[in-house]
């Protein structure tokens, strides 16, 4: 069966030409109540009232195809500092920042940005009385959630029947312009861009207030995002591990400081088991993540989880999203051990009516759909929101 399955993936490679596309943010509407970041793949914050400029930012000016894997390509740094896909005049004035070399025009500008954001999160919560955050993360090849995003918002709030503070992030999932969305090429880069975005997300959330209850709500690859602005994670190549600690300071920013944190994932396009046999990797290693709830919306069906039914384990498990091999049950059983307080459930999104257990008389019920509104409509989302938040 194996080798069946090789074969099928090497027939499925040689009949696609492999397209994909780093995203380029468009900042949208501000609304009360809601923060917006916007990360590029290397997880550098967005201005999110300056034009980029589409030519240099995709380093058309530069032939060949190789660009695309350059460190240049499709970032805001390189944007900024090299291509002058940003105005650095612009961004001076705007922000009141000195231009002294374009580096450190850089630098100031994240670090401002960063706490730009950190105030509106803050100003937000005090102005809707409520120390909650609840930060929703979409994932690959989404490169516009926002209706997802403002359907999931309006679900929340009907549910808990409060006004809670909402950060959107969007990051850059790649756009796999109607190709297979699991071909590795494609998705070893879209993992790695997660860990980076999730690492720059833990960085900012690091200056909330420590009374403020963060929620994280993940659909797919976001999941990834959010386990890596919890803590570190092990399971990377050898080489990118030294990147990530190296380049991205992975061993230097600091795990979240909050009294309580729940994470609630939408079928999670990760490895459960590799990834939380790590929740204990805080940073420092004697700081306590204060992680109280894990629960995991999985389904048997989501052709994107389960690679067709074919591949979950393979080329960047997503095992967990697909319940493989009981993956759910063992990445369970590992938090359980790694830490008894914290609370953790499974909710079963295979069928999309409640109440039906005969799988073969209720074919035409099975969510083969992996997008996040069909979650959402899936009758046992309520349940979901359940599990997260409470009754």
């Amino acid at each position: 069966m194996r080798y069946i399955k090789y074969l099928l993936f090497i027939c499925l490679c040689s009949a696609c030409v492999i397209k994909q596309k780093n995203v380029l943010m468009i900042p949208r509407r501000e609304e009360p109540g809601v923060v917006k970041l916007y990360f590029d793949k290397n997880g550098n914050l967005y201005p999110t009232d300056v034009h980029v400029t589409p030519y240099f930012f995709y380093l058309e000016n530069i032939p060949g195809r190789k660009k695309r894997y350059s460190d240049d390509y499709a970032t805001i740094e390189s944007a900024l500092t090299k291509y002058n896909s940003i105005s650095k005049f612009y961004v001076s004035q705007r922000y009141h920042l000195p231009v002294t070399d374009s580096i450190k025009l850089f630098k100031r500008l994240q670090a401002l940005l960063k706490s730009n954001a950190v105030a509106k999160m803050e100003q937000s919560m005090r102005d809707n009385n409520q120390h909650q955050l609840i930060v929703l993360i979409h994932g690959f090849n989404d490169p516009t959630p926002d209706a997802y995003y403002f359907a999931l918002r309006k679900s929340i709030t009907e549910y808990t029947k409060t006004k809670p503070t909402f950060v959107e992030v969007y990051w850059d999932g790649l756009n796999a312009l109607g190709d297979y969305t699991m071909l590795p090429a494609i998705w070893k880069y879209s993992q790695h861009n997660a860990a980076k975005v999730g690492l720059s997300l833990r960085n900012v959330l690091n200056a909330i207030d420590t009374n403020t209850q963060l929620v994280f709500i993940t659909h797919s690859l976001g999941s990834s995002v959010a386990t890596n602005a919890l803590f570190n994670q092990t399971k990377w190549d050898k080489g990118f591990n030294e990147i990530l600690k190296d380049k991205y300071q992975s061993e230097q920013i600091k795990t979240l400081p909050q009294k309580a944190i729940l994470l609630g994932m939408i079928a999670p396009a990760i490895s459960g088991v590799e990834t939380f046999r790590d929740v204990n990797n805080t940073v420092p290693k004697d700081q306590p993540l204060k992680l109280n709830r894990v629960i995991i919306g999985y389904n048997h069906y989501d052709y994107a989880v389960t690679k067709g039914g074919l591949f979950p384990h393979w080329f960047g498990s997503t095992a967990l999203g697909a319940d493989a091999d009981k993956e759910v049950g063992k990445t369970i059983t590992i938090l359980n051990n790694k830490n008894p307080d914290v609370k953790c459930d499974a909710i079963n999104f295979s069928l999309s009516k409640l109440g039906l257990k005969d799988i073969k008389k209720n074919k035409q019920y099975r969510q083969t759909d992996h997008s996040m509104i069909a979650y959402q409509n899936n009758e046992h989302f309520p349940d979901f929101l359940e599990q997260v938040f409470g009754k």
